[in-house]
């Protein structure tokens, strides 16, 4: 079977960001650019023809999407909410968890339909208090699954039948049929990561439904085919690999965030990309991300 990596490629770093916790990495076609996030940094960082913009926040942004009717839709440490760029002006909207308040939001994806896709996890890492949600453009939030200490990595096959979701310290991706009204059923252990190749984190899908899986303590993406079975792995010079998504002028580019968190200072002079955004080309293609709110 032939690589998806392009051939003599190695990943390169496109810019050495030093992020605590690098996340959320989305590909913006309006702008041509790479947005992403550091998490425990409380910034929000882009990548548009070789220069580098960042916005600061008072708390963590934890994911960044396109909003139809402008600006980005993004989750918080509580709360879900507009962003306006440039002026970096933040409209809180919806929080899921009052109840909650040592939890957070992790990772996001939407769906073709402008659905929000969003987990939230105990920061502290301990408890399983984590969940599921799926956020409708008209503010419906409803729970669709619960039980995770860290979630992550929610995103769906290129025909949006199935969703993907990780249970981040079980070192389990689930795997959910999704009905054409955006309904979760079937819930199924998907893959498992072996204990000594770290846990998986962010991940991305290409066209031909290859899941791409970050791997935090790995020093790897893996690449496995639409039935779970590994088809590629793709060596980082880093430990701590977060999450990833493809780019560029024909989606071919694959975009990937890393973290310093947990790093100390050996590890740190061992690997000094860490928390760096990394690129590296392939030999196939990503979709368009869809906005929130848009209706397929």
């Amino acid at each position: 079977m032939p690589s998806l990596i392009a051939p003599h490629e190695k990943p390169r770093v496109a810019h050495p960001a030093g992020n605590i916790l690098g996340e959320g990495p989305l590909w913006d076609e309006t702008e041509q650019a790479l947005y992403w996030v550091d998490i425990k940094g409380h910034q929000l960082q882009c990548l548009a023809n070789g220069n580098v913009r960042q916005w600061s926040f008072d708390e963590e942004i934890t994911s960044v999407h396109r909003h139809a009717e402008g600006g980005f839709i993004v989750t918080l440490r509580h709360a879900i909410a507009r962003l306006h760029l440039p002026e970096g002006t933040l409209e809180k909207w919806l929080t899921p968890e009052p109840e909650l308040p040592g939890n957070r939001f992790n990772d996001a994806v939407v769906d073709a339909n402008g659905n929000l896709w969003c987990g939230t996890m105990d920061d502290a890492e301990s408890h399983a208090s984590g969940s599921l949600y799926r956020v409708r453009p008209d503010g419906d939030c409803q729970r669709q699954d619960s039980g995770y200490i860290v979630t992550n990595g929610p995103v769906l096959s290129p025909q949006g039948d199935w969703l993907y979701h990780t249970d981040t310290l079980e070192r389990l991706i689930y795997r959910f049929a999704v009905d054409e009204h955006g309904n979760l059923s079937g819930r199924e252990p998907f893959i498992r990561i072996p204990q000594d190749q770290g846990c998986p984190d962010g991940m991305t899908t290409d066209r031909d439904g290859n899941l791409w899986v970050c791997q935090f303590g790995g020093w790897r993406i893996s690449v496995f085919d639409s039935q779970g079975q590994l088809r590629e792995e793709i060596p980082m010079p880093v430990a701590n690999i977060t999450s990833c998504t493809f780019g560029g002028p024909d989606l071919s580019t694959l975009y990937i965030t890393t973290a310093r968190k947990g790093l100390d200072n050996a590890a740190l002079a061992e690997q000094p990309d860490a928390g760096a955004l990394f690129a590296i080309e392939t030999q196939t293609h990503g979709a368009p991300t869809p906005a929130f709110a848009t209706q397929a």
